[in-house]
């Protein structure tokens, strides 16, 4: 659920200083789970550095056991435009886009069409496009009569996604589903409003009606 989990991918190299085992941090994790992290606030710095930066230089342990430094290409949000209580609103000097950083950790990007309708007082909801799931176990032909819940509950991980189902309206859609090598492949639709804080929404109420928006061509 965009909004809900968000997903790091091994080569944008995310530093993991809380892990005495670990270079990186990778792979999908869910945003209400930062919040309660008891190390978020080393999390938060990793995730800024990356977000924030163009380019720099960071120090990893290699196979060999030895430090190396290598460079990282950063996000490039590096204007810090909003210092909010609960985060911080850093925007994209290339394009329309903006992110707020919580203060918790958790992180949301916002582009022009999202930020127009935040300031209007309107939610936004996250992707509902296609996506794609191998399960752990054959789910049977009933899987396609499914609520949202009952596909959660197969899964295990419904205490992970309650707070979401009560709070933020999921649209759940079944589309299909297949065998494939690995399993069952469930395609589905799946989105949520998506939880950003109502001061973002007031900095983009104040922000955007003086604000230059920029142009393809000058990027």
């Amino acid at each position: 659920m965009e909004g809900w989990a968000e997903s790091v991918q091994p080569y944008h190299l995310i530093l993991a200083p809380w892990d005495d085992e670990a270079n990186f941090f990778e792979w999908p994790f869910h945003l209400e789970c930062v919040r309660g992290f008891d190390r978020r606030e080393e999390f938060r710095k990793s995730i800024t550095d990356w977000i924030t930066t163009v380019e720099d230089t960071i120090t990893v342990l290699d196979e060999d056991g030895q430090s190396h430094e290598i460079r990282r290409t950063g996000l490039g949000f590096t204007n810090l435009v909003a210092q909010l209580p609960t985060g911080r609103v850093y925007e994209n000097p290339r394009f329309n886009e903006w992110v707020f950083i919580e203060h918790a950790g958790p992180y949301h990007f916002v582009d022009l069409k999202a930020a127009e309708a935040l300031s209007r007082g309107e939610d936004v909801r996250g992707s509902d496009g296609e996506g794609a799931a191998v399960l752990p176990e054959d789910p049977g032909a009933e899987i396609s009569r499914w609520s949202l819940p009952q596909l959660l509950d197969f899964l295990t991980v419904r205490d992970l996604y309650q707070q979401a189902m009560d709070e933020l309206e999921p649209d759940y859609q079944y589309w299909g589903g297949g065998y494939g090598m690995a399993g069952f492949v469930l395609n589905y639709s799946l989105s949520i409003i998506r939880p950003i804080p109502g001061e973002a929404a007031e900095f983009f109420g104040g922000y955007l009606p003086s604000y230059v928006k920029k142009r393809p061509e000058d990027a």
